[in-house]
Formats: structure tokens, C-alpha cells, sequence
């Protein structure tokens, strides 16, 4: 088959991609290997990322327009529930198209609350981190639609001791399954307002937790794109494992009812060089 033929065959299908270790190495710009790729996808293609605007805009949104991409494609940040309209055919332009707000949602008593239970577990000796590690300022961040929890904290700006300090949390985490811990805390925690509000928590990249709101997540991409008409998309994501942030994606393939054809299929990467590999053996490049 060629690309013209996969071409015809896929009109109305579509890609949604995560961004951290999926599109990027972790917390690291987009390497120019992939935004040639993105400019060859014979689809369109949307993001959906956990991050916030002002975090991606150096890792992804900057880079990929120096880079010489110049399409138009729709991005679903902090968790998938602020929706963006970006079109880079002329020069970057990025609007807002609707966002969803956790703390008007939750109104200002509880989220003060969730605010408090963050802190005390961040002050909990049981989750102290190891001496070697530097701590940076921010370590609880409000993302309009979602609340993120960064043991490890995060600079005001980006420095290779961060990235030193950040990758020894991710050995520290591996090795003693902290995160796994800290959220088992958390939903304990958090557990009566799961019920009352819906409030859900999970996995953040690497190293953070994201609090957040269920419904409100990755899953609004497909749903958008499933209103434009596209009959089909594929997600490919690193953190579709229970408690991870693309874990809403698997659950929506999972949750469809039976006797009829999901049009999601979600696909776990590894990293960047993998979600490549992934592509060119699903024939979504041109030319390949």
C-alpha cells in the first residue's frame, strides 16, 4: 500500500499524543528528528499533555515552531481539560478555546483544603526525601484545571542542577516506589471527596502527582475529535498503566460498550525514539 492509499484509507482518523517521554525526552525540548516526523504524519494530529502552558511552551510549543513546523493542531493541556487552538502556518499563534477551573469547581473552602492536605504530606517525616536531593520552590502548583504535587519542587528557571536533582529523584522513586506510596496516601486522604466531587489523583510524568477532576482529562481530545467527525483516532502515551495520567485513555477504551467498535486504540511508548518506531511500523508517515 502506498502513502497516497494509507492517505485515502485514514481521512477520518486522527493522532493524540501525549508530550513529556512520549513526543520529548523527559522535561527536555523536542529533538528536530521528531518535528520532521510530525510534519510528514499523512493524519492529523492533536496533544494531550499534563503540563501547563508556561512549562511546555520551552519543551514543546517554542522548539516545534523553530523547528519549522508550519500546521495547524489542537492542543489539551494541564491534564487534557484546557483546550488550545494552534496554528503555525504563519507565525505561532496559540488560543484558548475553553478551559475547565478545579477551584471554582470545588469552591474556595475545599480547595484550601486539598491545598492543606498537600503541604502536611509534603511536612510527613514517612515521605521525607533523601539529603543528596535539592528541593526547589515549587512544589505545589495551581494549573487552572488541575493541582500538581512535585515532591522534588520545580525552579522558576530551567538549570541543569534541577535536571541532576530531577533525575536522581526518578532513581530514588524506582528504587523505593515513593510515589507509589505517597499516592496510596493521598487517595486515602482524598477518599470522601472522590465520592462528593469526583476529585481523582495520579501519576505526573516522571515525578509529580496531579489532582484533578474525573471527566476532566485526556479523554476530552477524543471527544472533541469524535465531534469533528473523525471515526477513529490512535493515542500514544508512556503512563497508561493503572494510576498514571494517560490511564483515563486506556479506562475510555475499556469502559465502551460491548458489541461495538471503540474508535480509540491507545498505545504504550517507552520514549520518543519509540513512539517513532511506533509510527513508521503503523504506516502513519509518509513515504515510509
Amino acid at each position: 500500500m502506498t502513502s497516497a492509499d494509507r492517505r485515502e484509507d485514514r481521512l477520518k482518523a486522527a493522532i493524540i499524543f501525549d508530550i513529556d517521554n512520549t513526543l520529548t525526552p523527559p522535561r527536555r525540548p523536542i529533538a528536530k528528528k521528531m518535528v520532521d516526523i510530525l510534519n510528514r504524519l499523512c493524519v492529523p494530529f492533536s496533544v494531550a499533555a499534563g503540563s501547563h502552558l508556561s512549562i511546555l511552551q520551552d519543551q514543546f510549543f517554542k522548539p516545534l515552531y523553530e523547528l519549522g513546523f508550519r500546521k495547524q493542531f489542537d492542543a489539551f493541556i494541564s491534564n487534557g481539560a484546557i483546550h488550545c487552538r494552534c496554528d503555525y502556518s504563519g507565525e505561532m499563534s496559540i488560543v484558548t478555546v475553553s478551559e475547565f477551573n478545579i477551584k471554582t469547581f470545588l469552591g474556595d473552602d475545599i480547595f484550601s483544603h486539598v491545598e492543606g492536605v498537600l503541604m502536611k504530606t509534603l511536612m510527613m517525616e514517612a515521605f521525607a526525601l533523601p539529603v543528596n536531593l535539592e528541593v526547589f520552590p515549587q512544589q505545589i502548583a495551581f494549573r487552572v484545571s488541575m493541582i500538581n504535587l512535585c515532591p522534588i519542587g520545580r525552579p522558576q528557571q530551567d538549570s541543569e542542577a534541577y535536571h541532576v536533582s530531577r533525575d536522581g529523584f526518578v532513581s530514588f522513586d524506582k528504587t523505593t516506589g515513593y510515589r507509589q506510596k505517597v499516592i496510596g496516601h493521598l487517595k486515602k486522604e482524598f477518599s470522601e471527596l472522590a465520592k462528593s466531587h469526583r476529585l481523582t489523583v495520579t501519576l505526573g510524568g516522571q515525578t509529580s502527582f496531579d489532582i484533578g477532576i474525573v471527566g476532566q482529562d485526556k479523554t476530552l481530545a477524543v471527544k472533541a475529535l469524535l465531534n469533528e467527525g473523525f471515526e477513529e483516532a490512535t493515542f500514544f502515551g508512556d503512563a497508561l498503566f493503572e494510576g498514571g495520567n494517560d490511564a483515563a485513555l486506556r479506562e475510555f477504551v475499556e469502559n465502551w460498550p460491548s458489541g461495538k467498535q471503540c474508535p480509540l486504540e491507545t498505545v504504550q511508548v517507552n520514549c520518543w525514539q519509540d513512539t517513532l518506531a511506533q509510527l513508521s511500523s503503523r504506516g502513519f508517515i509518509d513515504g515510509v
